[in-house]
């Protein structure tokens, strides 16, 4: 596994992903606790290839891109020259708090370490920004937070107001960095 920092043209590489997952378990924050909830799509599709609508390849490069033209960092994990995982992380998202905005794994690759070496390439920037904390707003599959869980996260509270409003369906975790 080898994590590298990718150049802003690299943003298409998004697009080899496949974020496809079978979902067993999802969350929902209520009253302030984590609590599962009825899944809602037991099949989580790839990202459609043509198109441009929110679960298109062209959504997520787009999306992707303007963060990193406006200072987020891209990250692929590579087995073999082969790429099977990205992360982008804006490392001073607000005054000492980087922000994890977007961290796939391509289906073929999971549970073999790539999230949490990606992982660990965010964390390393933002500590090397300033950051003392991390904000995630993830999907709220059982897998995903799961994952976020199991690196120290709690949940965000209060939840980033601008995140939230954006992603109110995400579950909102934080973790400090020092």
């Amino acid at each position: 596994m080898r994590i590298v920092r990718l150049a802003k043209g690299d943003v298409a590489l998004i697009g080899a992903i496949d974020r496809s997952e079978h979902v067993d378990l999802e969350y929902a924050v209520i009253d302030g606790q984590l609590r599962e909830r009825p899944v809602t799509i037991s099949e989580v599709p790839s990202w459609e290839r043509s198109g441009t609508g929110p679960h298109s390849v062209h959504a997520q490069i787009t999306f992707c891109a303007s963060l990193i033209a406006d200072g987020a960092v891209l990250f692929g994990g590579f087995a073999e020259e082969v790429l099977v995982g990205v992360a982008v992380v804006d490392p001073s998202f607000e005054a000492r708090m980087a922000w994890l905005a977007f961290l796939y794994v391509d289906r073929l690759h999971r549970r073999r370490g790539v999230a949490r070496a990606l992982w660990d390439a965010c964390v390393e920037l933002g500590l090397e920004s300033g950051a003392e904390s991390i904000y995630i707003s993830a999907v709220p599959t059982g897998s995903a937070v799961g994952f976020y869980l199991r690196q120290g996260c709690h949940l965000a509270n209060p939840p980033h107001p601008y995140l939230l409003e954006h992603e109110p369906d995400d579950i909102h975790f934080a973790r400090a960095l020092r």
